[in-house]
């Protein structure tokens, strides 16, 4: 067995050697590499960089790039490109070169710093590629107006030429297949006729940008409007062309559209603030108004009313009637608050019957009761499910700036213990904040009390899931779940003491727990001969925020032996907005080996464009798209446009919460490789996993994927 496994990784082993042996081959074949010192000397060139340079590698080493310097950018240029690459970041830019027979060439430029343990660049690997003749071209182009057109004849991007006041001079024959306008109606008309009035502004700055020499060129995302009064999304590039006096005399557009990707942007958007069961704003969303509410009343010395609402005995109607009555419970319940509030009241659902309302510009006592109690009338009407009567009701606890609290946080948690005196008093009322609410129940008082002790008393345990790559019929990884066994309460749900962990700072030490506990499991498992899987951990926005977070992980793998590759550290998406500097320390773990992933991913994302920018390897998509995946076509497509996005920016993607064959099916045929959930395996604790592991190694069949799914 043993053998057998140590001839798969050796085989593992090849396969990785041939493929890096591959990429350097492709390299050295296709692209211009060399590699200097902190200080700029060349200390390793490969072929083509001799080839390009006409400069031998003896002649090259031990000297600086300025052997190269055309003399053609200004000393600036290298100085913010140093600046750059000297902080440890990658640089990119175009660079006009001397060869050493004195000839010109141009090179799309790209520096990697290598950085040390310290996070400090030690050495530059840069990598070439001959862009000469593209430039040459668009030399041409500037100096050619008629070779222009002949090339933009062919191409599907709208081409434009105006001079300095935005009046067209050429565009392209595609303005009218694409617009759909007739080209003499253009001929009188300039550019930002056709550009969205919200727009029109931002444009025409980057033109006065690139003429005052702060750009040499822009690039920036605007909507043309068609002759059918819509507005496509275009991606366009702004070259300038120079007259012999080196002033701008014209500017060259070239836009791209770019409308269905906005519209997967859009997707992605409005899931991040969205809750995808009742459409209504999601957490992050009430928060950030929250928080922008508090500080314009700070301002403007006016005051608001914050508003917690949960259902009466929802887990009673979940645990009787099912999930899918309690769904229907919820959008009933948002149908509800729409209607008892006004448009410019701002209703939100946290998450399970948890719903928050803003009410800005209201603090008159009499006033607030009225609107709750206008919400309790509406709650007392009997509303028809699927043939039933049934009537709900509700508790709301309610806080008022800046009487009950001057902060968010302040104001939601006051307006919270108002709630929980409602429920404590009977349930199916209001009551506004009052100091005597502060007082904790004695149940949380006890929670958080024997919380503190359940580590010293071992009562905290570790289960595992694992994840499945289905098509290459294997496990590939697992989720380290904690669990509370007390021994008079029972097994105790993470959904209870967690958010206690998180209000009362304790999830650092638990955190801190579960990572070193997970990681000497895996070890171990290891050096038992067991598959070499990377184990995923979670961790808290406050664990992230503790100054020396990332020693303790590197103290921690250094202390349980093992390898950073093996370790996934899983943040969710609000960690990005919580933390100011998240990018940056998931960065610098990131240099360690450890992988990034986005856990529940789409409850929280903002823009595409932002997601592109971080330090994240993998998605982890939320089980709320998965679960009806099979049945519901919006489902699906949101399913799509995250797999798609995943692959254009080179991400891997697991879908969390698969329980069915008919799930497993569509995510099979839309693309998606990985997994995790029940119809896999359940949560395991650690001897179970273990078995699981001995037991299941290679288990999964084709047919199994394509036809029937797992048992």
């Amino acid at each position: 067995m043993n053998e057998r496994i140590q001839d798969g990784v050796n085989e593992i082993d090849y396969s990785i050697e041939q493929e890096l042996a591959d990429v350097k081959y492709a390299l050295d074949k296709s692209s211009i590499v060399a590699i200097t010192d902190r200080r700029g000397t060349i200390v390793n060139v490969n072929k083509q960089f001799c080839k390009i340079s006409g400069y031998s590698e003896e002649e090259l080493l031990g000297e600086n790039h300025r052997i190269l310097n055309s003399g053609f950018h200004p000393s600036e240029f290298f100085k913010e490109m140093w600046k750059t690459i000297g902080s440890g970041n990658i640089w990119r830019d175009e660079i006009k070169n001397r060869a050493k027979d004195g000839s010109f060439y141009w090179v799309d430029t790209t520096i990697v710093p290598s950085l040390n343990e310290k996070g400090k660049a030690h050495q530059y690997v840069s990598i070439r590629n001959d862009i000469t003749n593209r430039i040459e071209a668009e030399q041409r182009l500037r100096d050619s107006e008629e070779q222009f057109r002949l090339i933009t004849e062919n191409t599907s991007d709208l081409i434009g030429v105006v001079d300095v006041n935005g009046d067209f001079i050429y565009f392209s024959p595609s303005c009218e297949t694409v617009l759909g306008y007739n080209l003499e109606l253009m001929k009188n008309s300039t550019i930002t006729d056709w550009i969205h009035e919200d727009e029109r502004i931002s444009v025409v700055d980057e033109m006065r940008k690139i003429m005052e020499k702060e750009m040499f060129s822009s690039q920036i995302e605007f909507r043309f409007r068609t002759s059918r009064g819509e507005y496509m999304e275009c991606e366009t590039k702004i070259n300038p062309v120079f007259d012999n006096a080196e002033l701008v005399r014209q500017f060259v557009f070239v836009a791209r559209d770019i409308t269905e990707r906005k519209k997967s942007e859009r997707v992605i958007h409005h899931l991040a603030y969205h809750d995808p069961l009742t459409d209504l704003p999601n957490r992050r969303l009430f928060f950030d108004r929250l928080f922008k509410e508090v500080e314009n009343a700070k301002q403007t010395k006016e005051s608001f009313t914050v508003m917690v609402l949960d259902l009466d005995r929802f887990k009673y109607i979940n645990d009787s009637w099912g999930h899918e009555m309690g769904d229907v419970i919820l959008i009933e319940t948002a149908r509800l608050l729409r209607k008892s509030l006004s448009e410019y009241d701002l209703v939100s659902r946290l998450g399970g019957d948890e719903f928050t309302i803003l009410l800005p510009k209201i603090s008159n006592i009499l006033d607030v009761k009225q609107i709750a109690e206008k919400i309790l009338e509406y709650f007392k009407i009997p509303i028809d499910i699927w043939g039933n009567s049934y009537t709900m009701s509700c508790s709301i606890g309610i806080a008022i700036y800046p009487e009950n609290g001057k902060e968010a946080d302040v104001l939601f948690s006051r307006a919270d213990a108002a709630l929980y005196s409602v429920k404590k008093s009977g349930r199916g009322g209001y009551a506004l904040f009052t100091r005597e609410m502060e007082m904790q129940s004695l149940e949380r008082i006890l929670m958080e009390n024997e919380l503190r002790k359940a580590i010293e008393l071992e009562q905290f345990h570790i289960h595992y899931q694992p994840k499945i790559s289905f098509f290459r019929e294997e496990i590939n990884g697992m989720e380290a779940l904690v669990r509370w066994q007390h021994p008079e309460l029972g097994l105790i749900s993470p959904e209870r003491f967690i958010p206690l962990a998180e209000d009362n700072g304790f999830i650092i030490q638990l955190g801190e727990w579960v990572m070193r506990r997970s990681c000497a499991q895996n070890k171990k498992w290891q050096q038992q001969g067991l598959p070499f899987l990377r184990v995923s951990v979670n961790v808290s926005v406050k664990q992230l925020m503790e100054p020396d977070f990332v020693t303790k992980v590197e103290t921690i793998l250094m202390e349980t032996g093992l390898e950073s590759c093996w370790l996934e550290i899983e943040v969710t998406e609000s960690t990005f907005v919580d933390v100011d500097d998240a990018t940056s320390i998931l960065e610098e773990i990131r240099s360690l080996g450890i992988r990034i992933s986005i856990d529940d991913f789409g409850t929280g994302y903002s823009s595409f464009s932002y997601l592109k920018q971080l330090p994240v390897d993998t998605l982890k998509i939320d089980r709320s798209f998965i679960e009806d995946i099979d049945t519901n076509e919006e489902s699906k497509a949101i399913v799509k446009a995250v797999l798609t996005i995943a692959e254009t920016l080179g991400m891997d993607v697991i879908a969390e919460g698969v329980e069915t064959r008919e799930q497993l099916a569509v995510l099979h045929e839309d693309g998606c490789s990985q997994a995790q959930g029940f119809l896999f395996s359940k949560p395991l604790t650690e001897d179970e996993f273990e078995v699981y592991l001995r037991n299941s190694q290679r288990y999964i069949s084709k047919n199994d994927v394509k036809s029937e799914g797992f048992n």
